[in-house]
Parts: structure tokens; sequence; C-alpha cells
């Protein structure tokens, strides 16, 4: 991929197939886009790019409001060349460039680029004001020989998946739902910089990492991570807090990578959010917090032993009925089906928008069959709901046959303005084995609402 330091740099002799954006964090949404153009390019033979401005239009705009980003740029021109682009170009933006009117800006886009297709969203603008709207695009496109795509919003699992959606979420600490709408393991990187010293006395030696002030992290917890050093994956359990136990007062990302003993200050450190395991926590002291650490690192040990993935398929589309609520199921085991069961029932439920403490625990359902099993494994949890207002965000299941599921659950204590699923039905229930068109179990549930 050509990386090109502004549009006036490059000198493409076209057809060129161009979207512009921040595309911040690369989710789903944006590759959905991307993939709609490099299908159209290659059909005309075409050059396909994307143009973003450094830094972002807001912390010239808005210097006060600045949005922190959920990649840095590096890392943005990374995922943009393993999304197959032939070139990227990053233009500088400026007071000068936010007065630009969108028929210049139009205009310096032919001129360059040599441009013949533009791929935008449905509430893209460009230009002074924002007055190159969408309308705008398609009667100037005509004009001057450009093609405008507008492409519908892309949605996942219902849920319409946007990088500002991503960072409140990620802000909550529900880094599952950040990783499904990114479609990959949330993660962050630095160098590796010396700290107090404290988690080596205590045992557990830590890695202290150094980021940017503006990029987003998970709210303050405990996690299951992997960490990456220079090309090494190594389990990890990270803390982002304060650490209240000792008083601390600046917020810091320690990382304890599990079974590592190298000195690595002054590397490069990535890590790659898998689960919250826990809400920091102030303890009586320090012995309380050296065995609560103990007990973190053999969690996230073993769960990232289950080498736990994002799926690349929608775990469950819902379903219009005319009195209840219903939801389709996928798996690519019997498993994963009876895990996305129960996150699709709590999906429906604004799972993600729960923000508080993060509560684990053991569930445990029999039934006479799977069909059976699988209405009490979800009326459980949908009890733990309504008692303890649990509102699941991630399964692990430890145990399955077709009478008996025990999993291990993590989810926030929260109520959600869409908890109002009463009960679940036995209407219309099935689950059937893998068929040779997509490899993937299926169920089908229906809900009392």
């Amino acid at each position: 991929m050509q990386v090109f330091e502004s549009i006036t740099a490059a000198h493409l002799k076209g057809p060129t197939h161009l979207t512009i954006g921040s595309f911040d964090g690369m989710h789903r949404g944006h590759r959905a886009l991307i993939m709609a153009m490099q299908e159209a390019a290659h059909q005309d033979g075409a050059a396909c790019g994307l143009l973003t401005f450094h830094p972002h239009p807001r912390a010239v705009l808005f210097p006060d409001k600045p949005v922190a980003s959920i990649s840095s740029l590096a890392e943005r021109l990374k995922l943009y060349a393993l999304a197959g682009l032939d070139f990227t170009i990053v233009h500088p933006f400026t007071k000068q460039t936010a007065q630009t009117e969108p028929e210049a800006f139009m205009d310096l886009l032919k001129e360059h680029l040599a441009l013949s297709d533009l791929w935008i969203g449905p509430d893209f603008a460009l230009g002074k004001n924002r007055r190159g709207d969408v309308s705008f695009l398609l009667e100037y496109g005509k004009k001057i020989g450009v093609r405008v795509h507008v492409v519908e919003e892309f949605r996942w699992e219902g849920v319409h998946v946007r990088s500002s959606r991503i960072r409140q979420t990620l802000s909550r600490g529900n880094i599952e739902w950040a990783n499904i709408w990114l479609g990959r393991h949330f993660a962050i990187s630095g160098v590796v910089v010396h700290g107090d010293h404290r988690g080596r006395t205590l045992g557990f030696p830590t890695a202290n990492l150094s980021i940017s002030q503006n990029r987003v992290h998970p709210a303050d917890g405990v996690y299951a991570a992997w960490a990456v050093v220079e090309g090494r994956r190594f389990p990890a359990v990270v803390n982002i807090g304060v650490r209240p136990t000792v008083n601390g007062r600046q917020r810091t990302i320690e990382a304890h990578l599990i079974n590592f003993n190298e000195d690595i200050y002054g590397r490069c450190l990535e890590l790659a959010f898998v689960t919250r395991i826990r809400d920091e926590m102030k303890f009586s002291g320090l012995e309380a917090l050296t065995q609560q650490i103990a007990r973190d690192k053999d969690l996230a040990e073993w769960i990232l032993a289950q080498d736990p993935q994002v799926p690349d398929y929608e775990r469950y589309r819902e379903l219009s009925y005319t009195a209840d609520w219903g939801v389709d199921v996928f798996g690519g085991t019997l498993e994963e089906l009876f895990a996305h069961a129960a996150i699709a029932m709590f999906g429906l439920q604004a799972a993600y928008d729960v923000a508080g403490p993060t509560v684990q625990q053991y569930i445990e359902s029999e039934g006479v069959d799977r069909e059976d099993l699988l209405v009490n494994w979800l009326s459980e949890l949908l009890w733990q709901e309504e008692t303890h207002q649990l509102m699941v965000q991630r399964v692990f299941v430890e145990a399955l046959t077709d009478q008996m599921i025990r999993a291990r659950v993590f989810g926030r204590a929260g109520p959600s303005d869409l908890a109002h699923i009463k009960a679940v039905t036995y209407h219309d229930l099935v689950i059937e084995p893998p068929a040779a068109s997509d490899n993937l179990w299926h169920a089908r549930v229906l809900f009392d609402t």
C-alpha cells in the first residue's frame, strides 16, 4: 500500500475509487464499505484507496474537546494495509483546510487522483461548514464526472456500528462488545517504562505501558489480555487504574505477563484485551491484594487457555414476530451455540450499554434434551437478571451434554432500559446441526415480552 502525505503529493492516473474519513478503529462497518468499494474498483480496473486527515478535524476545530482515538495513526495505517487498499492519503488538517469550499475540495481530488468514484456513508459531509453533504456531492459529482456511492449505515447483530459507540463501550469497560463490533480484540500499544516496581515486590512484576493521552483505553479494572512483544504472544493479566490499595494517584496500565521473565524496558508492548475480570478495588492491605492478584492471574490464564476468538459471523439475528420477540442464533460448536443464545437474549436488552459493576458466576442447568436444556439455561439466566440484575456479556461453557450445561459467565450488575423479556418459550424452538452452506449450528428461540 502506498502512503501519500497529502492530496497534492499523489499524482494518480485513474480511474480511482476513493472513500474519505477518519476510519478510527477500522471496525466492521468500515471494512464492509471498503470491501464494496474494492469489488467495484476491481470490476473497473481502478485503483482503490482511502483519504484520512491528521490530526483529527475535531482536534483543530474544537481543541478543548478533542476526540480520543481508538487507534493511533500508525496502527490505522497497518489496518488499512491489511484491508488490501492500494493507497492511503494522510492529508494534514488545518484551519485553512476547514475553510475549503466543497467544490474546491472535489476539484482537487479530481485533479490529483483522477477520481472516478467516491464512496461515502449517509451522514457524510465535507468542506466549509460541512456544506458538501450527500445531496451536494451527488449533484456536483455529476457535474465533474464522479460517481458518488452512498452506502447504508452498517449494522451488526441489529446494532449500528460506529466508532463513537465503540469509544463509549470501551470507556464503560464492556470490552467484549467493543471486540465484536471491531471484529478483533481491541489492542493498545506503547513503550514499557519504569514504574515504582511494587509488583515485583509482591511477586507479580508488571510492565508499565506509556501511551498517548489522547487514546481510548478500557475503563479502570482488571482484564485478561494477550501481550505481544516483538512478535511473540504471551498471556497476561492487566490492571488499569490508580491502584487505590497503595494510595496511587496517577492512572496506569500495568500488565503482568504470565510465565515471562525478560527485561523489556524501552521495548514496544501491545496488549489485546479479551475479557474483563473485575473492577478495580481497594483492599485492606498488601496481603489481601497479593492474594487477589494471584486469583486474577489464574483466572486470566484459564480464560486465555480457551483461546477465545472474535467470531467472523453474526452470533444472532433478531426475528420479526407479531407478539413475541425472537432470534436466530449461530455457533461454530454446540457450546458456542448455547453461549451465543445467552448473548443474544442480553444483546436484545442492550447489555452493551450497562455500566454497573463487573460480576462473574457459575451457572448450571439441566434438561431432558437439547431443546429443553436450552430453554432452562436461558430461563436460569433470565432469573439471575430479574433477581440480581445480571446482564451477561461473556460466556465460557465448561461442560455440555444433551441434558446438562455448566458455564462461567461474566457480565454487569445493572438495569437496562430494554430489559423487558419476561420468559423463554418453547414456541417454534429448534436446534439444528451444522449445514454444508455455513457449517454453523443453528437455533431459533422466542421470548415472551
